[in-house]
């Protein structure tokens, strides 16, 4: 555990907090191709996010450098006392191929944009609303800069 002053610690969460930012509001411009155009965009978003999340967690602790997954964005979240489901975590990051109907955000994307799969298209139509709400509420995360005053 890297060792910071309370002034270190402020400045470090206020940079984190504006890269968050950044992600959260750099929309690709996707949502213009109607519901599975928003999906994709804030699914990409949302990746990135928990991808920065998952990073500054291992700058913090200095694990090993792992991919996204859902076990270290889930110890990421706990590190930094962030609160989120963890069953719409999973609805969100899960990996693997997933069942028609109970698949996550990050399945259907790999399966309609690296297979083209129409069920796929047809699940992101369905459950459109669920998973942009999950997202959008994932996207506002934001490290707490109390805890730059613990001792």
């Amino acid at each position: 555990m890297i060792k910071r002053s309370s002034k270190q610690e402020l400045a470090l969460i206020n940079r984190r907090n504006l890269g968050l930012d950044s992600v959260s509001k750099n929309d690709p411009g996707f949502s213009c191709q109607g519901m599975v155009g928003e999906f994709i965009g804030l699914y990409l978003r949302c990746e990135v996010f928990a991808t920065k999340l998952q990073h500054y967690y291992q700058t913090d602790k200095q694990p090993s450098q792992t991919k996204l997954n859902t076990q270290s964005l889930s110890k990421s979240l706990e590190y930094f006392n962030l609160h989120f489901n963890s069953e719409s975590l999973l609805l969100i990051y899960k990996g693997g191929s997933g069942k028609r109907g109970t698949k996550s955000a990050r399945q259907l994307r790999n399966g309609y944009l690296h297979e083209l799969s129409s069920a796929d298209k047809s699940e992101i139509e369905q459950r459109h609303s669920e998973y942009v709400k999950l997202m959008k509420t994932f996207l506002v995360l934001r490290l707490k800069t109390y805890k730059a005053i613990k001792t």
